[in-house]
Order: structure tokens, then sequence, then C-alpha cells
């Protein structure tokens, strides 16, 4: 994304990070720079339009929910996405669907995205300068949303830049990754939030230490979980009890954990093992004693023995936990059946123990 200062920008480029991480701020700045005549001075109209989300030559696309008075098009909640976005910098997914009010419903660029954005590519720029399209997660775009975009990106129009904004680059459809220009950005890292959450939220050193180790290095989940704590005590304690089971080899009791489990919509079930890897990667730290704050600790009210756990650990015990993670995860988003996914987990991670 330097691009932009030499003068050479790629028409299509991928930014990809993790939910909650550094990437809307990233892009917000680099469409800074393409919109001001200056190269993002800050001061001018075009940079005080584009603070507003408001440039006339920048356009977004993002998942919504489709009903009859939307039609299913992202211009319809504009401003509902303004203000999510004003107070949510680093913004996590499901934070948008439960501002939706979408939690039980299909949230997806849908295929009424594909008209629009061929109509939006076919403006004439307002400053004379770059059109921008930007489109966060087009890992929930519509087939026929993405083979738009596979066609526009085939045949560009002249100063346009479109800006692909990904959480799950494995899901995008292959033709349309190849024809981007990818930019990975890592996390922050836990020092950086822990510091963060120090200057710029005022927190307790003690509660910064244990919420940035719990982030796994990303603003916007230390975030999350400093703002909806009681929201995340289900996730802590059913990852105890998940552990429990496992260990004692409790075949009832984990068949009862995962219909409880499998009763939760696909975001709190990603959610569940998302936290459930970086608790997994902690307890391995702390068995090596190089953790400096424990996600648990987050959720006093939970007992647990996290040192007995830490020395079941090693590391090949962790890689194959988190293999069994990673592909439930993916089997949570390809929408196979929840009960079939936890439970095959459940047994692998018994045969881990």
């Amino acid at each position: 994304m330097e691009h932009a200062s030499s003068g050479h920008i790629p028409h299509a480029q991928l930014i990809v990070s993790k939910n909650g991480g550094l990437a809307w701020p990233a892009v917000q700045r680099y469409i800074q720079m393409l919109v001001c005549a200056q190269g993002g001075c800050g001061t001018c109209d075009a940079c005080a339009q584009h603070r507003q989300m408001a440039h006339p030559d920048v356009h977004y696309i993002f998942p919504v929910v489709a009903s009859a008075s939307s039609g299913g098009t992202s211009d319809v909640f504009l401003p509902e996405f303004r203000n999510f976005l004003k107070f949510n910098k680093f913004p996590v997914v499901r934070n948008w669907i439960e501002a939706l009010d979408a939690a039980q419903k299909v949230v997806q660029i849908s295929v009424k995205e594909a008209k629009r954005m061929g109509d939006i590519l076919s403006l004439t720029s307002h400053s004379g300068r770059y059109k921008v399209l930007v489109i966060w997660l087009p890992e929930r775009m519509h087939d026929s949303a993405a083979n738009k975009l596979l066609k526009t990106l085939e045949e560009p129009e002249n100063k346009t830049v479109i800006l692909l904004i990904s959480h799950d680059e494995e899901s995008i459809l292959g033709t349309i990754r190849s024809r981007c220009q990818t930019l990975y950005l890592p996390p922050w890292g836990r020092n950086e939030v822990e510091r963060w959450l120090i200057d710029q939220r005022r927190m307790d050193p003690n509660q910064a230490k244990i919420l940035s180790s719990l982030s796994a290095g990303e603003p916007g989940i230390a975030l999350d979980f400093l703002e909806n704590r009681e929201r995340l005590i289900p996730l802590a304690e059913h990852f105890v009890e998940w552990l429990r089971l496992a260990f004692k080899k409790d075949l009832p009791g984990l068949q009862a954990w995962v219909d409880h489990v499998a009763a939760w919509n696909r975001e709190q079930q990603r959610d569940f093992l998302v936290f459930s890897g970086e608790v997994l990667s902690q307890l391995e730290r702390k068995r090596q004693n190089a953790l400096r704050g424990f996600a648990l600790d987050w959720f006093p009210e939970i007992a647990f023995n996290a040192d007995g756990f830490a020395k079941l650990m090693d590391h090949h015990k962790v890689l194959f936990m988190h293999q069994t993670l990673d592909d439930a995860y993916k089997d949570v988003g390809r929408n196979v059946n929840a009960r079939l996914v936890f439970f095959d987990a459940s047994l692998l991670l018994m045969k881990a123990f």
C-alpha cells in the first residue's frame, strides 16, 4: 500500500489481517492518500469528506442482511456502518452482525451487489482522481457477486482502485485472489496492545497484560473482550468443561456438551474455536514459563487448574489440538452439521490426552 506515494497504484489489492486487526486503519490512511491532491494532508475538503466516509469517489460494500426494505445492498446500511466504524476502529465481524441484529440470519454480500458494483465503477470521478471501491469481507460474497467482481478485475476501469479487506483469505474465490496484489498485515503484537490499553484506555496494567495476551496481538479483539466480558463467559466456561471432559474421556458428558454448543449460532461457534485456540497456546507457553498473562485470569469466577493442565501439554499435543480446532473452524464456515463437527473434534481432543 506504499504505492500511493510512488505513483504506481495496483488496480486490485487484497489486504489480509486477522479479525479485529489493523486492516481498517491501514486502508483508511491509504485511501486518504489516494483522494487527497496533497497525498493525505488531513486538512483539505477531500480529507474531511473521507474522514466522514462521505467522499463521492469512495464507495463501500460490506455484508448485510437481505430484507424487503433494504434489498440486501450496502448503500441502505451505510449510515449504520459509518456509525459502527466510528466506535470500532478495529472492527470485529461479530460486532457488526450484532449491530445488524442478525445473529440468526444470513449476513453476506448479496447477489444484488453485483449490479451495484458495476454501477459504481461506471461512475465518473468527481475529483478527477481515483475512484475507490472498498469491499469488506469478500469471503462473504455471494457467488454471483463474486463472479461480477471477477469480470471487473479482468477488465479494469481506468484510475479505479479496488481494495478487498479479508480476515479469511482461503474462503475467497481463487481466481479473485490471483488477480489481486496481496498484502498481509501481521498482528500489532501483544506488547503494543498492552501499551496501547494502558496509555489510550487508561487500563490497570495487570488487566492490560491479561487482555493483550488473550488478544493474540489484535487490538480489536482486546477491546471486544474488554467491552463484552459477559458474552465471553460462556466461551471460557465451555472451553474449561471441554478440556475436563476430554481428559476424563467422559463420552456421555461430551455428547451433552456437543448438543449444547451445536445449538449456538455459527458466529458463536467460530468465536469459541478461536478463543479455545488462543487459550491452548497460552497453556503451552505457561508450561514453558513464557506466559505474561493468562487469559482465564480474566474470568476468576471460573475454576480451572491452569498449572495442572499446562503440565499435560507438549508441543506435539498443542499442534494436534490446533489442527483439530482449525479443521472444525473451516467446517463450521462451510455449514457442516455442527453436532458432527464438534463431536469429531471432541473425540480428537480426547485422543490428544
